[in-house]
């Protein structure tokens, strides 16, 4: 199994990176379709338990189906089922998307594309928040004193991201 940090950010989150797009995104409608699924789904114990300012959060894997879920006290308030990443509005702007986003990489073997899938679109949002998850992924791993490829720092170095003070380039 891969690490997201071992891998350019391509090929954490796929060749869709090049072609974000607004029909990506999952609306409040969807989601509940979504959620109502999961309600029935049986879930493994805690793979992420919040702290600080993410404390009362907790991550979970579906035991079946490629599904992470970021629970509070009254359930599910966001996932990354297949390939839609959602988070209920009243718990957005938190940072909640970096723990969500790495922990269904951790149970894809490194990458968060499904098993099958080969490309998974983006909104431009949704863009900026993985490409967050895999930067911090490879910054902790770094100052952890892991071995990250050259690669995947130089690849790092080379995308800024939106709204981090730095202007936001091309791929």
């Amino acid at each position: 199994m891969t690490a997201p940090w071992q891998q350019t950010f391509r090929a954490f989150a796929g060749p869709g990176i090049d072609h974000p797009s607004s029909v990506m995104r999952v609306d409040d409608e969807e989601a509940a379709a979504i959620l109502a699924d999961l309600a029935q789904a049986d879930w493994s114990a805690p793979v992420h338990v919040g702290s600080g300012r993410h404390a009362g959060y907790v991550i979970h894997h579906a035991r079946q189906g490629c599904v992470t879920a970021l629970f509070d006290a009254d359930g599910i308030v966001g996932f990354y089922a297949g390939s839609y990443l959602w988070i209920a509005s009243e718990h957005r702007g938190l940072g909640l998307s970096t723990p969500l986003i790495l922990a269904a990489a951790g149970q894809r073997g490194g990458s968060v594309l499904p098993p099958g899938v080969a490309v998974q679109g983006y909104t431009r949002v949704g863009l900026v928040a993985h490409r967050r998850a895999h930067r911090h992924a490879v910054m902790a791993a770094n100052a952890a004193g892991l071995t990250v490829p050259a690669a995947v720092l130089a690849d790092i170095r080379r995308v800024a991201i939106p709204g981090n003070g730095q202007p936001a380039s091309a791929g």
